[in-house]
């Protein structure tokens, strides 16, 4: 008789029918995505980065975020992804234009489109120009161009330029605020369904020379906080900084928001816009800085609006351990990039912590030794 034997059929991962290789990525950790498969071949790579993956891998509730970190006074360093577990690096970002003070004026923000989460560098002086950070595919991409120029305005220390541009996401269109000088105080608006810019002269400021420092999307809206005016002295000092207004995209109308809870501390040089920070917590307005309680009593506190009593709660979570610089939330998760103390010696090293969903306790998130106080984080969807 003779003995027939049937040597076993290797199958390759990429010829199991779409919806299962899908299924079987979605469940692969973000960082054997990102530094395994793009090495393997184009198949496993395009799958990974195609919008199907995104919807099965959220649909499979294995969709991870992380901070993007990145340095914007240095060009030598290259960007994070910092997650619990550990850093990596991203692919180097556009080069930034050094001006004689600074290393330019940058903003982080995260844009949420058809491409799934990017994180959106707005590089505003001393050129402007717009890129976007695809974390699954590691790469960068140019946007189409701002409108705004970037001329020097007035002469001396109280010059007004574009450097106190504002940039801010409200779901998949990018709003970016002040630095202008023009009356209107026109907000420029990035589609990024059309990658087209627009102007909307809409913008609720009563002089040039104001302009909100901060601002947030809270619930499909976007929130402006933190009210400065250039330069010091009496004529600032008279500023409401108290005031926030709330920007209907539905209706592309401005509303006066609540006033917040207590002034916000000028500290000794003025300026509110380093110790403010505001988050999206729970679809609700949540604001965190020293507050000025009394003449003699400055105190780091949280409180969220509630919209349907009108009034502030104290909020349900204690501060972070350090004054945050930088802030960002995403799935009731809030991030805070700060140090203990920015004025005193020794206090200046920057550290990076996370309140995560019904919890009271902030969890520290180790950060590059090579990354400054001035770095900037967005927090972005992997996937």
């Amino acid at each position: 008789m003779t003995t027939i034997v049937y040597a076993p059929q290797k199958m390759s991962l990429t010829a199991l029918p779409d919806d299962c290789l899908l299924a079987c990525l979605a469940r692969v950790p973000y960082a054997d995505l990102r530094n395994g498969l793009p090495c393997t071949c184009k198949s496993l790579r395009d799958a990974v980065a195609s919008p199907a993956f995104r919807k099965t891998r959220e649909a499979a509730g294995y969709v991870e975020w992380a901070v993007f970190a990145s340095d914007t006074r240095n060009t030598e360093t290259a960007p994070y992804l910092i997650q619990a577990s550990g850093a990596y690096h991203a692919a180097p970002g556009p080069t930034l234009a050094r001006v004689s003070y600074n290393y330019g004026h940058c903003n982080l923000a995260r844009l949420s489109s058809g491409r799934g989460d990017e994180v959106v560098l707005l590089q505003t002086d001393p050129t402007m120009r717009a890129d976007a950070y695809n974390p699954l595919q590691n790469s960068w991409r140019e946007l189409a161009p701002p409108f705004r120029s970037s001329e020097w305005f007035g002469e001396g220390i109280g010059k007004w330029s574009n450097c106190g541009t504002n940039c801010a996401t409200l779901g998949s269109t990018i709003m970016v605020i002040g630095g202008d000088v023009e009356p209107s105080m026109a907000i420029d608006v990035y589609d990024a369904s059309q990658d087209t810019w627009s102007r909307r002269p809409d913008f609720p400021l009563r002089e040039p020379g104001e302009y909100f420092s901060k601002a947030v999307e809270v619930d499909g809206k976007l929130w402006l906080y933190a009210l400065e005016m250039g330069g010091s002295g009496p004529a600032y000092e008279e500023v409401n900084i108290q005031e926030t207004f709330v920007y209907d995209p539905a209706t592309q109308t401005w509303t006066a928001g609540p006033r917040l809870p207590h002034e916000l501390w000028l500290g000794p040089g003025g300026g509110a816009h380093w110790h403010c920070m505001a988050f999206e917590l729970r679809k609700r307005f949540c604001v965190m800085a020293c507050f000025q309680l009394a003449p003699e009593d400055a105190r780091y506190l949280a409180f969220i609006w509630d919209p349907i009593r009108g009034a502030w709660d104290e909020a349900p979570f204690p501060v972070p351990p350090v004054i945050a610089l930088r802030g960002d939330s995403i799935d009731n998760n809030l991030i805070v990039h700060g140090v203990v103390d920015p004025t005193g010696p020794g206090g200046n090293s920057p550290r990076l912590f996370v309140l995560r969903p019904d919890s009271s306790d902030w969890d520290e998130w180790r950060i590059p030794d090579e990354l400054d106080r001035a770095t900037q984080i967005a927090a972005v969807r992997l996937g």
